[in-house]
């Protein structure tokens, strides 16, 4: 298969890693612009991973270093980013939650909204003073809703 030849199950699997990527964006509190700021990945890139269309009108296919530039901005493991992380690959990537096999978020620490400064600036302390978020059920919230 070449580079311009789709994998048939990517699509689903590209959904799947919009929606890790928009939601961890909004727990951490930053827009589109304050994403590609921290990671040095252009705006319009995010907006493609996150809607899942390119402007060929196909499903994005991002670059491993893309995810883990992601990974390094949003301060989560690359895992949480990638869609059905613990399971084996199949035909149809599983509209549900991440399900990764690391324990992530470990408590509310893991779910703290950068400070603005941070998000605008890339500089100085990266998480809001005051009271951690509260906890899900479990002790987890799930990535990918």
């Amino acid at each position: 298969m070449t580079r311009e030849e789709e994998w048939d199950p990517w699509p689903s699997y590209g959904l799947r890693l919009g929606r890790n990527l928009r939601q961890l964006r909004l727990i951490r509190g930053l827009t589109q612009e304050q994403l590609a700021t921290l990671s040095d990945i252009s705006r319009n890139s995010i907006s493609n991973i996150e809607r899942n269309l390119n402007n060929t009108g196909k499903a994005p296919d991002p670059q491993l270093t893309t995810i883990y530039q992601l990974a390094r901005a949003l301060d989560v493991p690359p895992a949480v980013l990638l869609p059905a992380g613990d399971a084996p690959v199949t035909d149809i990537c599983s509209a549900g939650d991440v399900g990764i096999s690391i324990r992530w978020p470990a408590g509310g620490q893991d779910l703290r909204r950068f400070r603005r400064a941070f998000a605008r600036y890339g500089a100085g302390p990266r998480y809001e003073d005051g009271p951690e978020p509260p906890q899900a059920v479990g002790g987890r919230t799930p990535i990918g809703e």
